[in-house]
């Protein structure tokens, strides 16, 4: 049996009753407050802590977070101790969380907030937005769980929540426009209730409302507008895979930024490149390879190379900061940590 067009059912799906607005909104916080986790984040009205935690989320699962959160803030408990760190240390804390480029983007944010915003993290989202690495997703976690404001987040586990039970799209990533989303989003909220509604949703959509849903868990699958397709055999079309990880740039740039990271002292180039290159380890880039994709951590701010040597973060003798008193590194812009390199 083929479903209605898109447009038409998506309509049809968006049409929001203050009764079924209101059942929804009550049964997913009473599901949040039996079945949510517990992120000391989500409570403290802490802006720091919020903004840590949006960034570290980025292309992030929920598991890996709260470790590399808390070890961040062991090291960096604020603003102040995270602008005035070494970018090594820095580079060190983030570890292996993958996307390191979130890091560096973290310390130039409390650099941009000690320097333009008197020490602290602005509640405006414009301002948050022009903070490096901030985005929607995190500008809005910064705002609800850091200020206690009515800021929708918008993230992949809380559209497809969205996407489905407003929409009827059984792939929300591919099938909802952004801006239906925004909007359903901006709808559901009940005023007062960021702090709460936000997790929510974020957890639903990461144990109920899977790609591959638990409808018969579901407690608003009654107003859910894709629980008939689905209940019709319909599935959700899997999104396109990512390229393979092993053998790949980034995996290969992590184990640099691995090796740099395994001591303190400079390092000469040849004997990393060799390490490497005859480690043992499945398809060993060549020499070349190696070398290349050192020259871009170098350009890029995670490493330096000088006189044959190399290390991690900035060379000796800058620390910190460039000979200006500004970061060196040379930072691209980023929304919400999608970068394309590890």
């Amino acid at each position: 049996m083929t479903s209605a067009a898109p447009s038409a059912r998506r309509a049809r799906a968006g049409e929001l009753s203050p009764q079924r607005l209101g059942r929804i909104r009550s049964r997913l916080l009473a599901w949040y407050e039996a079945h949510g986790e517990d992120f000391p984040w989500r409570d403290a009205r802490n802006p720091y802590w919020a903004l840590v935690a949006g960034v570290c989320s980025q292309q992030t699962q929920m598991p890996r977070v709260l470790p590399l959160w808390r070890r961040w803030i062991e090291a960096f408990p604020t603003l102040e101790a995270l602008a005035a760190a070494d970018r090594a240390a820095v580079l060190r804390v983030w570890a292996d969380a993958g996307y390191p480029r979130r890091a560096l983007h973290l310390q130039e944010a409390a650099r941009r907030c000690l320097d333009v915003h008197g020490g602290r993290l602005p509640r405006d989202e414009a301002a948050l937005l022009a903070l490096p690495g901030v985005g929607p997703f995190t500008a809005a976690i910064v705002r609800s769980f850091g200020f206690g404001e009515d800021a929708p987040a918008l993230d992949t586990n809380v559209a497809r929540v969205l996407g489905r039970l407003l929409h009827g799209d059984l792939q929300p990533a591919r099938e909802t426009p952004p801006a239906a989303l925004r909007e359903g989003a901006r709808r559901v909220l009940r005023p007062g209730t960021a702090a709460r509604w936000n997790p929510a949703l974020m957890d639903y959509g990461a144990r109920v409302c899977l790609p591959r849903p638990r409808c018969e868990e579901c407690v608003v699958a009654s107003w859910c507008a894709a629980r008939p397709r689905f209940a019709a055999g319909e599935q959700a079309e899997p999104l396109r895979a990512q390229p393979p990880f092993e053998g790949s740039d980034r995996q290969w740039r992590g184990r640099i930024l691995a090796a740099l990271r395994a001591t303190p002292q400079p390092q000469p180039i040849e004997r990393l490149i060799a390490g490497l290159a005859t480690g043992g380890m499945p398809q060993s880039p060549s020499p070349g390879r190696l070398r290349a994709l050192l020259d871009d951590l170098c350009a890029e701010g995670f490493a330096w190379r000088r006189g044959g040597c190399c290390g991690l973060g900035a060379p000796p003798g800058e620390g910190a900061t460039g000979a200006d008193g500004s970061d060196s590194a040379s930072l691209p812009g980023a929304d919400d940590g999608r970068e394309r390199d590890g």
